[in-house]
């Protein structure tokens, strides 16, 4: 995050932050268990950021939300980002002074990996 800020590619205070850690990912024999550990992951993710930002976002977001899917994680990011965009419209047609998020644009996604030897 902090290179992204230095770069000029974030600016603090634009950007909801999106995380996935997918060093978090089990990395099992089959293909079958990586895509399911994969797909949790990234679940995961989805939720820390409703529970982080639902608070600011109001209740048209946590609505628009609430029907993520567990085998869907794809699907669930669509819905996340047009609900934060959603959200956001109309934040900015409210015009109001005191809203803690009146200069966001929208998500910024970052990820998380690290790399293990594997044995």
């Amino acid at each position: 995050m902090d290179k992204a800020v230095e770069d000029g590619i974030v600016q603090p205070g634009r950007y909801l932050i999106l995380e996935f850690d997918f060093s978090c990912v089990h990395r099992p024999c089959t293909l079958h268990e990586s895509a399911e550990s994969l797909a949790r992951e990234m679940n995961l993710g989805l939720l820390r950021f409703k529970s982080r930002y639902t608070k600011y976002l109001g209740d048209s977001f946590a609505s628009e939300t609430s029907a993520f899917r567990e085998n869907d994680p794809g699907g669930n990011l669509r819905c996340l980002i047009e609900a934060v965009d959603h959200a956001l419209e109309n934040i900015r047609d409210r015009d109001e002074k005191d809203d803690p998020l009146p200069g966001v644009q929208g998500v910024c996604l970052f990820q998380t990996t690290a790399h293990h030897n594997a044995f």
